[in-house]
């Protein structure tokens, strides 16, 4: 799942289980939709911009998300940052003794209440992700993959309960703010302007030695993209910077390869969204679940952390 889609799922219920145990949900939160836009990157289906490079490089597939990115993940995002989360939260976690969770209760307050329904979205889900490991052989959009699975599973479902999903839990604002924002980054391009910021970064690194034009072309793209996408939301800044890549990887073909510069990309735009509340879609869903259930995260707790967390710890002893 994206981490969009996780944390609308997640949030929730993590509210109600800090709830149940008496403590502030906001460091839970915080933590999980940091971890949630790490563990994104992994994978091409994980965060937004990746969804978008995916869609816009041939060259890139999901299963070369799984071999080139995922073993960073895994290997160094994920552990520094349960590190990270432990290190600033410590005071806060640590203040008191937690009430017994029960378990029973949860199971009361969240059934399962259509079982068939769930065993054929799980079983689509299943055969989908499948489907996206094999794009190597057969070489099909995982857009209109997922697409088929999506109406797939709507054929079995009842037509007043599909009425209320596209009414209420569709994000068609978040649909609409995709399809403006694809036709501005074009409207740019036929005006020239992605042309002459490309133009740019070609001279700069064009001016370097052939052996560091590799070296140079990445840490521009993953510095200015994790910079850049601390203070603007991820996703419109992939989609003006994939145009850029592409004149880059098309003016120096030689020394400059159209995955590695997606792959700077990728771990800039996405990583960099955990810089501030503004950086990720994720950011601003889940400050929305918390401020619509009483618990407000401002720009200055998800930034500054650390103080956050003292913050609350204090305001519960």
């Amino acid at each position: 799942l994206d981490n969009v889609t996780t944390m609308l799922l997640i949030a929730p219920v993590t509210i109600d289980m800090c709830g149940i145990l008496g403590v502030d949900p906001r460091p839970y939160l915080i933590s999980e939709v940091i971890l949630s836009n790490i563990g994104g990157t992994a994978t091409l289906i994980g965060d937004p911009p990746n969804i978008i490079i995916g869609s816009s490089f041939d060259e890139v597939g999901f299963v070369d998300f799984i071999i080139n990115i995922m073993p960073c993940i895994l290997l160094a995002g994920i552990p520094i940052s349960l590190v990270l989360m432990l290190w600033i939260y410590k005071p806060y976690l640590t203040y008191k003794e937690m009430v017994t969770l029960d378990s029973e209760k949860l199971k009361r307050t969240y059934p399962i209440y259509d079982e068939p329904r769930l065993l054929i979205a799980g079983t689509t889900t299943f055969f989908v992700i499948l489907l996206f490991f094999l794009h190597p052989f057969h070489h099909k959009d995982t857009a209109w993959l997922a697409l088929i699975a999506a109406f797939l599973t709507i054929s079995f479902t009842n037509p007043h309960d599909v009425q209320d999903v596209l009414r209420n839990h569709v994000e068609w604002d978040t649909l609409l703010f995709f399809a403006g924002l694809f036709v501005l980054v074009e409207v740019c391009a036929a005006m020239g302007l992605l042309q002459a910021i490309g133009g740019v970064l070609v001279g700069i690194i064009k001016a370097q030695d052939e052996a560091q034009q590799l070296p140079i072309a990445i840490t521009l793209i993953l510095w200015v993209s994790a910079v850049t996408s601390a203070f603007l939301d991820n996703i419109p800044y992939t989609a003006t910077m994939i145009p850029i890549v592409k004149i880059l990887a098309a003016e120096l073909p030689e020394t400059l390869p159209i995955k590695t510069l997606a792959w700077a990309l990728s771990f800039g735009a996405c990583l960099g969204g955990n810089g501030t509340l503004l950086g990720a879609s994720a950011n601003i869903v889940t400050a929305g679940i918390a401020t619509n259930r009483g618990f407000n995260i401002s720009f200055m707790n998800f930034f500054l952390s650390r103080n956050a967390g003292y913050d609350c710890h204090y305001c519960h002893r």
